[in-house]
């Protein structure tokens, strides 16, 4: 369970609600079920437009995987750690023992590379494969942070299209009272509630997204260079110092205080 991400939904909502004094007093003001739907159903109707339903299904497996799962892949302090060890390993071993070094970790993209050097396939034809996987692995993510972001930016259009509506029903019967009432409220709750999707959900996963991403493709290159490293045969200090080097300072001190 990712729990910064529902710490910080609870602030966000917490903020709301500490600032907003009449929240407090009366909260079923804050809530109808007709603005609400507007704009959820309404973002995720134009979100299906604009994408594959494939792409739309793979999108809400992965924000749930975000919410409840753990990371699939290694951290980059983490990569840096098994690739000095199998490069340790490969000095007294052959290549063909490397890859049941790496089974424990459960990384179909650390196997992969080290099934390609048991094998013994040529160096250059490794890391282009390896290089191929981390620009598909880039673009895919890239799509999906994009989905999240259109999902951003429609959310807050249907809450102006509640507004428009809500001011169209007042306007059809000025003289009634409640019709006033019903109308200004899905105006605005409409609005309120295409911000609130906006700037606590969606940009925030999609910032998120784009942070794992680049964690990812982080530890995939760290993961490369020192694939390339055990090939050659380096010893692992040397193997340890270059690929640190990927790391902040702080992150680099980690690193070596944890060996």
């Amino acid at each position: 369970m990712n729990l910064n991400i529902f710490i910080g939904f609870f602030i966000a909502f917490l903020a709301i609600y500490l600032g907003a004094p009449d929240v407090r007093n009366d909260t079923s003001v804050y809530l109808q079920f007709n603005a609400f739907l507007l704009v959820f159903l309404g973002t995720f109707g134009s979100t299906l437009v604009s994408t594959s339903f494939k792409d739309f299904k793979g999108l809400s497996k992965l924000i749930i995987a975000l919410f409840f799962k753990k990371k699939r892949f290694l951290s980059p302090s983490h990569a840096i750690k098994v690739m000095v060890d199998l490069s340790d390993h490969s000095q007294h071993v052959s290549r063909q023992a490397l890859p049941d070094k790496v089974v424990h970790l459960k990384n179909l993209y650390l196997s992969r590379a080290m099934d390609m050097v048991a094998a013994g396939l040529d160096k250059e034809f490794i890391l282009d494969t390896l290089y191929t996987d981390i620009d598909e692995l880039r673009n895919r993510h890239n799509k999906k942070i994009l989905t999240v972001r259109t999902m951003g930016s429609f959310a807050p259009m249907f809450g102006m299209a509640g507004t428009v509506i809500g001011v169209i029903q007042v306007l059809k019967n000025v003289t009634d009272i409640e019709n006033i009432v019903s109308g200004m409220a899905l105006a605005l709750l409409t609005t309120l509630y295409g911000l609130i999707f906006t700037s606590i959900l969606f940009i925030p996963l999609a910032n998120k997204l784009k942070a794992l991403s680049e964690e990812e493709v982080l530890s995939r290159q760290i993961i490369v260079q020192g694939v390339a490293m055990v090939i050659d045969k380096e010893i692992s200090l040397k193997v340890e110092k270059y690929l640190t080097s990927y790391l902040e300072s702080s992150q680099q001190d980690k690193v070596v205080q944890t060996k």
